[in-house]
């Protein structure tokens, strides 16, 4: 029998094979964060779907009609819809040449559009209100990094004393903590996430007082004190639970009367003030450490045409007064 058109005699179950072969061939590729959240995503929404549907049963259309389940049911956002189309498709892909299946109907379906949510940011004057309220909130240097840099929840969380350079006056993005907070990964989520940014003044000096705090807590807990050289942690040195950060933000948030975004808003925040300030996107996507300067064009493109209009005004000014 041609080798290409031989399928293995079995009655094999999707959900078995996406939980058992196809995941623990992914377990030693995928960081930790994202097995993770394939795993969850697997168990909370593609097994209720597709229960004991056989592989071989499955078509292209039954795939589309899950995508729009995805869409119209589960009030998921457009990331996590993308991911669970990943898994599907990468799944379908492999049980094709491990001959388990004859045809991928992964393949061909077609997913459908998700429709944007309009982003949530903060203009200048509400950053400000918020960043002078912060100031007498312990945990105020997560949210002068978080509005000063645009780094991610996870980054801030995980960052380090030696990963901040004083002289220099950069840090270095090197690892994160997990959404849990159980959990300091050591490695970005990707190859760009790891990177160097410059830091202004006020961030290297609060974060010099954040050093000597730490080190009066650090006296303090004695034997007690668990040091994994985090910026941001408890008194005893552990890494803090993301729940905490959030419950001081949104309490904040309260009381500066700014619009209630989410933390991750801070870091668009961060990407449209420095776009209408016309700083160049490509200084902007390294600054977030986006992997290609298509994601920060595609994402901030509501900015983009202010920008480009600032531009040509300036650029006639210097040409004709």
């Amino acid at each position: 029998m041609d080798d290409h058109t031989y399928v293995k005699s079995n009655h094999l179950k999707y959900t078995e094979f996406l939980q058992g072969e196809w995941l623990d061939s992914k377990e030693v590729k995928l960081r930790k964060v994202t097995f993770k959240t394939y795993k969850s995503n697997i168990q909370k929404h593609i097994v209720p779907y597709f229960k004991n549907q056989e592989m071989g049963k499955i078509t292209t259309a039954m795939i589309e009609k899950f995508y729009s389940f995805l869409l119209k049911e589960t009030g998921l956002s457009e990331r996590s819809i993308q991911d669970i189309q990943k898994i599907v498709k990468s799944s379908f892909h492999t049980a094709q040449k491990r001959k388990y299946i004859s045809y991928n109907p992964a393949a061909d379906a077609e997913a459908p559009k998700v429709p944007r949510k309009e982003m949530s940011v903060w203009n200048l004057e509400e950053a400000v209100r918020f960043l002078k309220l912060a100031e007498q909130d312990d945990l105020h240097i997560a949210f002068l990094l978080a509005l000063t840099t645009g780094m991610r929840q996870s980054e801030i969380l995980g960052l380090r004393f030696k990963d901040v350079d004083f002289e220099l006056g950069v840090l270095r993005v090197r690892q994160t903590l997990s959404h849990d907070g159980k959990e300091i990964i050591q490695d970005t989520k990707t190859k760009s996430s790891a990177r160097t940014i410059t830091l202004i003044q006020r961030t290297l000096d609060d974060l010099k007082k954040q050093q000597k705090k730490i080190k009066k807590q650090k006296l303090a807990a004695g034997s007690e004190y668990k040091d994994n050289d985090l910026v941001i942690c408890t008194k005893s040195g552990k890494p803090l639970n993301p729940r905490n950060l959030l419950r001081n933000f949104y309490k904040l948030i309260k009381k500066a009367d700014v619009p209630r975004i989410r933390f991750h808003d801070l870091r668009h925040t961060v990407a449209t003030l420095m776009l209408a300030q016309n700083i160049n996107p490509k200084v902007v996507k390294e600054i977030l450490g986006h992997s290609d300067i298509r994601v920060t064009l595609d994402t901030y493109s509501h900015v983009l045409p202010s920008v480009h209009k600032q531009t040509a005004t300036q650029y006639g000014e210097m040409l004709f007064g």
